[in-house]
This record gives structure tokens, C-alpha cells and sequence, in this order.
């Protein structure tokens, strides 16, 4: 038993180093390179989640205007940056946006006679593409993003809940998609000053919501973006 142990004992010590001999064979570089990708480093990217709200005047005739505080932005998306120097990075993101707009005047009128609207709300679901210049303040935790963005709506809706006047009617919610006076492709402006990974965002949308139409919902939404990766 004695020397089974230590016969078991010596064998341990002699796996050891032959390990330890292997390991100092490898090339210990390639376990010491500084990584290319991540923060602070010349390429990074990052998923991110973001809510906001609209805000911008109404424009021209009645159905522009909204009821802003019921009127929100969700976004989520990601995006991909390459540093050129220590104080520029330019960069791209990919993201699906809804928008929310709760109006004030039904752009669309329900069928039914003599009701009254209870709300009337219009969403416009997003998948958007964006370029970027990142200009970097301070150590790559300060920094500002000046971009442009373009957009296409997968699926326009404008939803309406009426009540009749006759009570022997129950409320009625009636969805129109895909309205054929909605434009479908949108671009802007998109503006991000942040701080590690919390952003403060401003979009501004360049183009009209709707076709031949003179009037259009408000076109700022500003909101918090949260980079979930880095």
C-alpha cells in the first residue's frame, strides 16, 4: 500500500512537470496580445435598448397634433464603430424602432355614426440603418455621435377606439393597416452625447409621414439609450 502511494505520489510530481515543460514550450505572445475588439480598442460594437419621447412643434392643420405625454419611442438595435485615431471613430447601426403617436384628432374616421373617439393613436414600427462619426472628448468614456439614419416602416397602423351614442353598443377598436396615404420610407437626422454606456439621443426626421398630404406629426423624439454589451 506504502509503495502504491508513493509510486502514485511520483507519478503526480512527474505529470506535473511535463505540463509545466509543455506550457513553457507554447508561445506565451499569443496569450499577451492586447485584443482588437472591445472598449477602448480600435474596433468594438455593442447591442443597445433605448426610450424616448416626442417632442417638436405640430405642423400646419389639425391632425398634427398630439397628446405628448401619452407619445413614446421604443428602440433596439446595434451598432459597430472602427477608431481611425484616438479622437474620431466612424460607425454604423441597424435597429427596429416604434414609434407611438397618440392624436388629438382621428386622422383616419371610424365607420361608426354618431360616436365619440376615445382615443385614436397612430404606431409606425421601423427597422432603420444609421451611420455615424463618433468624436471622442475624453478617454473613450465622453463622447459625441453625429449621424444620419434611414428608414423603412414594416408596418404602419392607425388604430381608433369610438363610443357610441346609443348605450346598447359596446366601444368599438377598429386597426387600419398599411394606410395608402402613409409614406413607408423615412430618413433623418440622429444626434448621441454619452457617457459609457448611457447616451442621451435627439432624432430628427427629415421627411413627411405622408403622401400629398399638408400636414405632418411632430418630428423630434429625444430619449436615453443604454449600450448593454460593453
Amino acid at each position: 500500500m506504502r509503495y502504491g502511494i508513493l509510486t502514485l505520489f511520483i507519478l503526480c510530481l512527474w505529470m506535473n512537470g511535463y505540463s509545466q515543460k509543455y506550457l513553457l514550450e507554447e508561445d506565451v505572445n499569443q496569450d499577451t496580445l492586447i485584443p482588437k475588439v472591445g472598449f477602448s480598442r480600435k474596433y468594438d460594437l455593442s447591442n443597445y435598448v433605448g426610450y424616448g419621447f416626442v417632442a417638436g412643434p405640430s405642423y400646419h392643420d389639425v391632425p398634427s397634433s398630439i397628446n405628448y405625454k401619452k407619445s413614446w419611442e421604443f428602440r433596439e438595435g446595434f451598432w459597430a464603430r472602427v477608431k481611425l485615431n484616438r479622437f474620431y471613430a466612424l460607425g454604423f447601426n441597424m435597429e427596429f424602432a416604434r414609434i407611438v403617436y397618440n392624436l388629438k384628432t382621428p386622422i383616419i374616421g371610424d365607420t361608426a355614426l354618431y360616436s365619440k373617439t376615445l382615443w385614436s393613436k397612430q404606431v409606425n414600427n421601423n427597422i432603420a440603418l444609421g451611420i455615424f462619426n463618433r468624436i471622442n472628448i475624453k478617454r473613450d468614456r465622453i463622447f459625441v455621435d453625429l449621424g444620419a439614419y434611414g428608414a423603412f416602416d414594416i408596418l404602419p397602423r392607425i388604430i381608433t377606439k369610438v363610443k357610441p351614442d346609443h348605450d346598447d353598443f359596446k366601444n368599438k377598436r377598429t386597426v387600419y393597416n398599411r394606410p395608402k396615404m402613409m409614406n413607408r420610407l423615412n430618413y433623418g437626422l440622429d444626434t448621441r452625447v454619452c457617457y459609457g454606456e448611457v447616451a442621451f439621443y435627439g432624432r430628427y426626421r427629415l421627411s413627411g409621414l405622408y403622401e400629398n398630404q399638408s400636414y405632418d406629426l411632430p418630428k423630434i423624439t429625444l430619449g436615453l439609450l443604454i449600450d448593454l454589451s460593453n
